[in-house]
């Protein structure tokens, strides 16, 4: 994201035996899972009003690039605009930059307009813009989404501003783009894990594997919060870190309901039950390595980024368990202070603070 984070009797006793076991562990599993799981926020009787703006479509079917066409998308789109030729796409510089009235603005000069036209009528980005408007071309069932979660979201954090929505195209730099007021949806990254242009990107399939719709609303919603609340500075300590990313898993159970955990994390449903199976084992390790309070990244940062598995555990855990652990940690903490509300929670930096009032104890399988 982009900011401007049996045969014989004997025998089929045994089966019958072993059977019984992997119910067992199965219920625990699931028991586990739901334990300290909020009820999601209510959409409220009177929704928000959002619109989604389609930037790739404005820009992708103008026929005649001049200054009138290219100055009419810059008044529809304003500081997207400038942020989309500069940061998502790259077809502008800073050196291009203008200071107009004590602001920097990008002027509409004709190397602007000729590197949209050169853009646009690129071979590779039209096939991109044809599959992209072949797959959201009803855009009325993703806007009905993003209404229900904004609306659930105004409940949660009254106090803040509810963006306006914008679809685009990029290079596949970014997904989620946040700014002030607007939330950039790039529908590039969500054209299905299948799509034939994603291995030549050089990406990680783990990352692959996500660029799906079934992503696109809490990835979203992530990069909103994230527009808000995210504290990206390198000395933050490694509490701090994964309390933040448990508020945002926690937010999302409250707001985007309908995805499952596996989507809110990005894990299989066999690395997540490797989680909750393994809950006391992950918190032992941050325990007696000492790592809960450090403040030195290189210590407890394959515990935070994404990846295929967490080095030093077997293959077949997931990364992230940092977010994992920092998520039960918050669930624990909002199960015990029930009159805290969402944005309070989000306003509470103190990581350590969260952690010991939470009574916070992976119980053994």
């Amino acid at each position: 994201m982009y900011i401007f984070d049996a045969l014989k009797l004997g025998k089929f006793a045994i089966v019958i035996s072993l059977f019984g076991i992997i119910i067992g562990l199965s219920s625990c599993t699931e028991n586990k899972k739901k334990k300290n799981a909020p009820e999601p926020v209510e959409i409220p009787d009177i929704k928000i009003s959002l619109k989604v703006n389609r930037f790739e479509q404005d820009l992708f079917l103008i026929r005649e690039f001049d200054s009138l066409s290219v100055n009419k998308l810059r008044n529809k789109y304003g500081d997207f605009f400038d942020l989309w030729c500069l940061k998502l796409s790259g077809i502008a510089t800073r050196s291009m930059l203008i200071k107009v009235d004590d602001k920097v603005t990008l002027p509409t000069s004709q190397e602007l307009i000729n590197n949209l036209k050169q853009y646009t009528h690129d071979k590779y980005m039209l096939e991109v813009f044809s599959d992209a408007n072949k797959k959201y071309s009803n855009i009325e069932g993703l806007s009905d989404s993003l209404t229900n979660v904004f609306s659930r979201y105004h409940v949660a954090f009254p106090n803040k501003k509810i963006p306006s929505i914008t679809t685009y195209l990029s290079p596949f730099y970014t997904n989620i783009t946040a700014t002030e007021s607007n939330l950039g949806i790039g529908l590039h990254a969500y054209l299905g894990s299948d799509y034939k242009y994603y291995p030549s990107t050089g990406m990680p399939l783990y990352l692959i594997k996500k660029f799906s719709r079934d992503y696109l609303i809490t990835d979203a919603m992530k990069g909103w919060l994230d527009s808000d609340y995210m504290n990206d500075t390198a000395d933050q300590s490694f509490i701090n870190q994964i309390i933040y990313q448990g508020k945002v898993l926690y937010a999302l159970e409250l707001l985007v309901p309908e995805a499952d955990d596996t989507i809110k994390i990005g894990y299989s449903s066999k690395q997540l039950d490797w989680a909750f199976e393994n809950e006391q084992n992950i918190w032992k390790v941050f325990v007696d390595n000492n790592l809960l309070f450090s403040n030195k990244p290189k210590l407890y940062l394959k515990f935070i980024n994404d990846g295929n598995t967490t080095s030093g555990f077997p293959k077949e855990s997931p990364a992230k368990l940092g977010a994992f652990i920092g998520w039960q940690i918050v669930r624990s903490y909002m199960h015990k202070h029930e009159g805290v509300k969402l944005e309070a929670l989000f306003n509470m930096n103190d990581g350590k603070s969260i952690l010991n009032e939470s009574g916070y104890k992976p119980n053994k399988n």
